[in-house]
């Protein structure tokens, strides 16, 4: 080959990559009817700006979360919460006391299940119980469980504990120290460190300090980063077939990228009968993020035609500076009253994932 059919070979494939490259990072084309526009005007006339893990995002106001629709963690500590009255709070925490001490262990040497109560400091109301992990297991093995109350809000959350002390376990403890010593007072510290840092809010108050969402609450940050995960879903009763799914965390870097599995979402996809809308990646208030829209059998749907869209930032570089976010919609089914064309959907996912933007001060860098 000549030199200059060489050449001219090496440009036609830059051409070829560079087109294909910025192709990938174009957003789909989409023409809507008159009709169209009404629906889309109408789904996104009132928008509320709704905080998740360390991100915003702005929702139409009728999709709602509720406590049951969401699990978080802090560290491996679970945060449950419900807003209920104070006469329901104080209800709860005399029959869960009441509860605890009627339990029974496999094994009398483990008695008493629960081990201790402990008050909150001054100025928080509620109570930390100590208890063994299980009726089953020894009583080295301790739960600390904490339950307070807050601004209309009961919060409860617990963090597993040692306490091996008892002469019974003296000969275990030569061998294995680490299991056998007490760290209950370490943790019962870190546990009430964490109810501080916690407050209820209405969620459509934002929060200003460095820290991280659940709808309703807010979680301050600590002295040093500590893992965080929420996972919530969003819906409506004007829209019951349709769902937002939102997944947050600062510690699961992914391997690779949701493009990068193309070899097994297309397949996925086809078994599903379905198709691709498209896929590419974005520049989201100079968030890099990548996208997969399709439409076909999907998973979860009973059998009929869904629409599921799905959008992935920080998937490959997750920490405390740059939290991963994942964002998922699904519709089910492609006709009928109360449900979104799919041109409609492509143009609310386009204009509703376009508001994600880190939360003001919610990372110090």
């Amino acid at each position: 080959m000549s030199i200059k059919k060489a050449i001219a070979v090496i440009i036609l494939l830059a051409g070829i990559f560079a087109g294909w490259y910025c192709s990938s990072w174009l957003q789909p084309e989409i023409k809507l009817t008159e009709e169209e526009h009404k629906n889309v005007k109408h789904f996104t006339h009132k928008m509320t700006t709704r905080c998740i893990g360390r991100y915003l995002i702005d929702l139409p106001d009728t999709f709602t979360a509720t406590h049951n629709s969401v699990m978080a963690f802090i560290e491996k500590s679970p945060i449950e919460y419900k807003r209920i009255y104070r006469p329901a709070f104080e209800q709860k925490i005399r029959l869960r006391e009441a509860e605890l001490r009627a339990e029974k262990t496999l094994r009398p040497a483990d008695m008493p299940y629960l081990k201790g109560v402990y008050s909150l400091p001054d100025g928080m109301e509620g109570v930390i119980f100590e208890r063994n992990e299980s009726t089953q297991v020894y009583d080295s093995a301790r739960i600390i469980e904490a339950h307070m109350y807050t601004n209309g809000m009961a919060i409860e959350t617990t963090m597993e504990a040692r306490n091996g002390a008892s002469p019974r376990y003296d000969e275990d403890r030569k061998d294995f120290p680490e299991i056998y010593g007490n760290n209950v007072p370490q943790k019962i510290s870190e546990l009430t460190d964490l109810l501080k840092r916690i407050s209820a809010r209405q969620e459509n108050e934002i929060p200003v300090a460095p820290g991280f969402c659940l709808p309703e609450l807010f979680i301050k940050d600590g002295t040093k980063p500590v893992n965080e995960d929420v996972n919530v879903h969003y819906l409506s009763s004007e829209y019951p077939h349709m769902k937002f799914y939102f997944d947050s965390d600062n510690y699961t870097a992914s391997d690779d990228s949701l493009l990068e599995r193309r070899s097994i979402m297309e397949p996925y996809i086809k078994q599903a009968q379905g198709f691709t809308i498209h896929s590419g990646r974005r520049h989201i208030s100079g968030l890099y993020a990548e996208q997969w829209l399709a439409e076909g059998m999907l998973s979860n749907t009973r059998g009929q035609k869904a629409l599921r869209f799905l959008l992935r930032i920080n998937e490959k570089t997750a920490s405390p500076l740059h939290p991963v976010l994942s964002v998922n919609f699904l519709q089910e089914g492609t006709e009928g009253e109360g449900r979104l064309t799919q041109a409609e959907a492509v143009t609310l996912w386009q204009q509703i994932t376009d508001t994600i933007r880190v939360r003001p001060n919610a990372i110090i860098k």
